[in-house]
């Protein structure tokens, strides 16, 4: 892959996706998406890259690529200590808010407590999300909260990802990854060499495509957001919408968790910083 080449898919990716591709990028390019080229129509990059400059792209070559190009990096509670302060810190207020919002009158009542994974991947972020709302019931819900008064939603720009996701199947070494064996025992059924997320947790989680550089008009709004190690690939710019977008879903006193690396340094004063552990939460003014 030459130079131009890569120029040409990099702009594509940023026009359709956000995701910026340094320099420093294109060896992680050629290596994604050489796989992909015969299914593409085209014999090069080259002709890969004369059919981006051309424009007009079909919905195929755009799944495609976008399929190749995006990280799918993800386990069952990774990084393990936004979990910890997901369960300990941010799940005793959600479960009040579950309680205040079924007691109201009916014509009152509030909508379920609603949470967002953004980047679901093939599902393991919002199904280890459902997997501690369950615990938590279970343990301090004392039969007033349910889980069907929980709903969470996963989005991904992948297709290729979501339908792994909407499966909640996994192998061996997927479950290994994060989930002890008494949680494995508890949240899924055995089927063969695989492990299928329990009816439980999945009924309360849905998933869906959507490109976060998209409005978030129609997206709803939630109680809480997960949106972790995603906005490193974006601009400044494109930071600063997301964010500011994040904000005006977020119901009022409302949690961010952001991934290890990210901050909202010069990009976004609206939210107020909490650290909980080595985990920084960012909330919503109430």
């Amino acid at each position: 892959m030459n130079r131009e080449d890569y120029n040409a898919i990099a702009r594509y990716v940023f026009d359709i996706c956000g995701i910026v591709l340094g320099d420093d990028k294109q060896y992680l390019v050629e290596q994604r998406i050489s796989p992909v080229l015969p299914d593409l129509g085209c014999a090069s990059f080259s002709d890969l890259a004369n059919k981006l400059n051309l424009g007009g792209i079909n919905f195929l070559v755009r799944e495609k690529v976008l399929n190749a190009i995006t990280t799918n990096e993800t386990s069952f509670f990774r990084d393990e200590h936004p979990y910890v302060a997901f369960k300990e810190k941010i799940m005793p207020d959600m479960l009040e808010r579950a309680k205040e919002r079924k007691d109201r009158p009916w014509t009152r009542r509030g909508a379920k407590v609603s949470m967002w994974s953004v980047a679901a991947s093939t599902g393991q972020e919002p199904y280890s999300m459902a997997m501690i709302i369950s615990d938590v019931i279970n343990q301090r819900g004392m039969g007033l909260v349910l889980m069907e008064d929980f709903g969470i939603l996963g989005t991904d720009i992948s297709s290729k990802v979501l339908a792994k996701a909407m499966e909640g199947k996994y192998g061996p070494l997927e479950v290994a990854r994060g989930l002890t064996q008494d949680m494995r025992n508890r949240h899924f059924v055995k089927d063969g060499d695989f492990f299928v997320i329990n009816d439980k947790i999945r009924k309360i989680v849905e998933f869906k495509a959507f490109n976060i550089q998209d409005s978030f008009v129609q997206i709803g709004s939630f109680d809480v957001i997960f949106c972790r190690n995603i906005l490193i690939y974006f601009s400044d710019d494109a930071k600063r919408k997301i964010l500011s977008q994040f904000y005006q879903i977020l119901a009022p006193g409302g949690y961010l968790l952001l991934g290890s690396a990210e901050n909202m340094y010069n990009l976004n004063n609206d939210f107020a910083p909490e650290r909980y552990g080595a985990t920084t939460i960012y909330r919503k003014h109430a």
